[in-house]
């Protein structure tokens, strides 16, 4: 048997369908045989590495463990198995490679449920075979000595480190818009099993630490079990925690960068001072428009009713002989003041009169300027609004600022891509209007020079 673990090349042999087996004997032999315990785990650590140190040999590490713990008498030595390579996993970056190929084979065979299941006799529910093969483990581990917990919470916490990961990565997977998925990929995602495999094993570890008592006085032998599943419980309970704290972390992060990726430079926001103030003279005009316009078409409209009601008038008075005025004079004076009221006080002539349109310039120069505000953070826009408002040129037009800021929001494209959240630029107008009424009180009341 020691020619055949030593001699020939792992790599070039086929293995005997007793491997397994095989390498549970090699492992009690070798530990039995050694008087110092430290040796013998590393002769063991390193008879693993020579011949499982292959990803395609880390299931015949599992059915090694599972021929150890077919027997009570043996059941210590797949605690010891387990030890040996976790104990020199930080010395050579080897066992490391080891312990997660083996963690991944039970993984991916509690998923796809490559085992039947198992059930205690004492408990109605089952069990997966990988979750008892480890549960036995952990807990033949602490009946060597309670201090090599560090070894169960080793390998436990990788096992759920490990799961968390592979089903982080299925969803980015499924979230893909652009991914083209095939059916034999449709068949791979699909879980053949609910429960994650640390769930299992800690639920197999509690069941395994219940008695069922007879008597009241009755101690249960047990107990021990039950604290290794409350110390897996917190575990657990840390490593997830730990877990959601980096994705929060990496996912801070990602978001800062594409914020600080889409946030407008330097010199976008000095090019949009000039094209705000603008657009604000131009808001300033086109707000004015219709009371400009209206006031012109009230003198236009006036002057039409009086030329007609006076061409009327002048005809009556004609038509009934007053004045010695005869009716085709009438006539002549009704007609001319009716071509009067139709060319001369109509809105062609009075074109020179009305206010310009200048909605269309507006929009041109507004649409220089929204691209950079919605790329702004509150607190650029913050610093933004302030120098407007201290500007000199601004100060006639502060009053109406307030109300432009909202236009600009309101008529901007594409509203729901700007970086300004609705509760900021609520907050940003409030703080816009408190500024505005400091600046016009600080200059009504500033002193006149002497």
């Amino acid at each position: 048997m020691e020619q055949q673990f030593d001699r020939k090349d792992p790599a070039e042999r086929e293995l005997p369908p007793d491997f397994a087996r095989r390498l549970a004997q090699k492992v009690v032999f070798t530990v039995e045989r050694e008087r110092d315990q430290d040796r013998a785990l590393e002769q063991v650590a390193t008879m693993f590495l020579r011949n499982l140190a292959m990803p395609e040999r880390a299931r015949q590490f599992i059915d090694m463990i599972d021929a150890l713990l077919e027997n009570e008498e043996t059941a210590r030595y797949a605690g010891l198995a387990w030890v040996s390579i976790v104990l020199h996993r930080d010395d050579q970056p080897e066992y490391g490679q080891l312990v997660s190929n083996v963690l991944d084979a039970m993984i991916d065979d509690h998923q796809q449920i490559a085992k039947p299941n198992v059930q205690l006799e004492y408990r109605r529910k089952t069990f997966s075979f990988y979750a008892k093969n480890l549960g036995d483990v952990f807990i033949a581990t602490m009946e060597i000595k309670s201090e090599l917990y560090e070894v169960v919470s080793t390998i436990y916490s990788n096992l759920i480190r490990k799961e968390i990961a592979l089903e982080t990565a299925q969803k980015e997977r499924r979230s893909n818009p652009n991914r083209r998925i095939s059916l034999g990929e449709r068949e791979e995602q699909r879980p053949k099993t609910g429960k994650k495999l640390f769930d299992d094993v800690v639920d197999y570890v509690h069941a395994r630490g219940e008695l069922r008592t007879e008597t009241l006085s009755q101690q249960n032998p047990n107990e021990f079990i039950a604290i290794l599943a409350d110390r897996m419980r917190g575990t657990r309970r840390y490593v997830i925690q730990d877990i959601m704290g980096k994705q929060a972390l990496e996912k801070r992060k990602e978001l800062e960068k594409e914020l600080s990726e889409r946030l407008a430079s330097a010199e976008e926001i000095i090019h949009a001072r000039d094209g705000f103030r603008r657009s604000l003279e131009l808001f300033w005009t086109e707000k004015r428009y219709n009371i400009k316009y209206m006031s012109v078409e009230k003198v236009r409209v006036t002057l039409q009713v009086i030329c007609v009601v006076c061409g009327v008038l002048w005809f009556l008075a004609a038509y009934l002989g007053l004045w010695g005025l005869q009716w085709y004079e009438g006539l002549v004076v009704a007609a001319g003041m009716y071509l009067f009221a139709r060319f001369s006080a109509s809105r062609q002539a009075f074109r020179n009169f009305f206010p310009n349109d200048v909605s269309k310039d507006l929009e041109l120069v507004l649409g220089t300027v929204t691209p950079t505000l919605r790329k702004m953070s509150k607190e650029q826009m913050d610093a933004f609004m302030i120098r407007q408002i201290k500007d000199p040129a601004n100060m006639s037009l502060l009053p109406i600022l307030p109300e432009f800021f909202k236009y600009i929001f309101a008529v901007m494209p594409e509203r729901n891509n700007a970086i300004l959240t609705p509760e900021e630029l609520k907050e940003l107008l409030e703080n816009i209007e408190l500024d505005i009424s400091r600046v016009i009180r600080t200059a009504t009341h500033r002193p006149a020079p002497i």
